[in-house]
């Protein structure tokens, strides 16, 4: 029996964990395109196992998104997320460890699952996806239409696999950080560009200006003392 001792009333409370939606935040994959990297892994998943269904789903305080998916039906695969009355990952999340189930029309917390008649999830294995300072997102599972009895290999593959994919999302992440500081450093410098480049427009012009009124004052013969003073204030004008 899956969680002999789970209370599923703790889970909206454990899915809403503060510490655990700024995790899933800072990692930027919500709502994100589709990558092939981790394409490659649910495709893995499907053919290694044997499953229709594979999903990388991660879960906020309100809905199950799906990273990446093989096998899932319309309209859930346009949509790319369900709500949580149709997800068994927020259990995976809530728990922290692998959910293995045979048949979830035989499991109290699992048999009025929506996901059971609208997605014909009946067999399912999770597997938690839990970064290195363990806060867990979501679930990477496979599914089945029919009862399934996983098997032990069935298990290490499915474990080795999502933990994989938090290998890459955190290498994702820091790949992300480190273009987001440089384009940050960038920035600063086109900047820095910009302002030089609008000072040396405004010194040209005034120099310009000032280079008139000396040539103006030398063609009327103003007194010498006359044009170096006229240099001498816009100096201190500039400089002072």
């Amino acid at each position: 029996m899956p969680y002999p001792s789970y209370d599923p009333s703790h889970t909206p409370a454990k899915l809403q964990d503060a510490r655990r939606l700024n995790a899933l935040k800072s990692l930027t994959l919500m709502d994100t395109p589709t990558e092939a990297m981790f394409d490659r892994l649910t495709r893995l998943a499907t053919r290694l196992i044997g499953a229709p269904v594979s999903l990388v789903s991660l879960v906020d305080g309100e809905r199950q998104w799906f990273k990446s998916m093989v096998g899932l039906p319309q309209p859930w695969a346009n949509a790319r997320q369900t709500p949580l009355s149709h997800s068994f990952c927020q259990h995976v999340v809530a728990e922290q460890k692998p959910l293995i189930v045979s048949d979830a029309r035989t499991v109290s917390f699992l048999k009025d699952n929506l996901a059971i008649p609208d997605l014909s999830v009946i067999g399912y294995l999770g597997m938690p996806l839990t970064t290195s300072d363990g806060v867990t997102l979501g679930s990477f599972c496979v599914i089945d239409s029919k009862p399934r009895n996983w098997t032990a290999e069935e298990v290490q593959i499915l474990e080795d696999l999502a933990e994989t994919t938090m290998a890459l999302v955190e290498m994702r992440s820091q790949i992300l950080t480190l273009t987001t500081l440089n384009e940050n450093r960038i920035r600063s410098a086109m900047a820095q560009l910009m302002q030089a480049e609008s000072r040396r427009k405004h010194e040209a012009e005034f120099y310009g200006n000032l280079l008139r009124r000396v040539t103006e004052m030398v063609e009327t013969h103003q007194p010498t003392d006359d044009i170096l003073a006229a240099i001498g204030e816009a100096n201190t004008g500039t400089h002072g």
